[in-house]
């Protein structure tokens, strides 16, 4: 075990699968497996997740503003109001003159 982790600890460079550099790990007699994926594998694959989540985040609200867009009628909607609609009324109190 100790030359695997010496292995997986030298990596400097992500894989660009995380399974790539992982080692599976299974014990004898037992089903299923564990595995060891070098940290800065596992760092890379969080940092995409971060991405992907905000990327889809910018999606959700880009389809909400099409959507909103498309059932106005022309009127104006208050800041107020806006962030109430989207579900972050929570941050009402911190826009300026609230």
């Amino acid at each position: 075990m100790p030359q695997l982790v010496k292995k997986a600890s030298v990596r400097r460079k992500p894989s660009a699968d995380l399974e790539s550099n992982a080692v599976r790990i299974k014990s004898r007699g037992q089903k299923g497996s564990a595995s060891l994926v070098p940290t800065v594998d596992l760092v890379a694959a969080k940092d995409r997740i971060e991405e992907l989540e905000e990327e889809l985040e910018n999606a959700g609200l880009a389809l909400f503003l099409q959507e909103r867009l498309q059932a106005s009628r022309g009127e104006r909607l208050s800041a107020d109001d806006f962030l109430a609609e989207i579900g972050m009324g929570e941050f009402v109190e911190q826009l300026p003159g609230a």
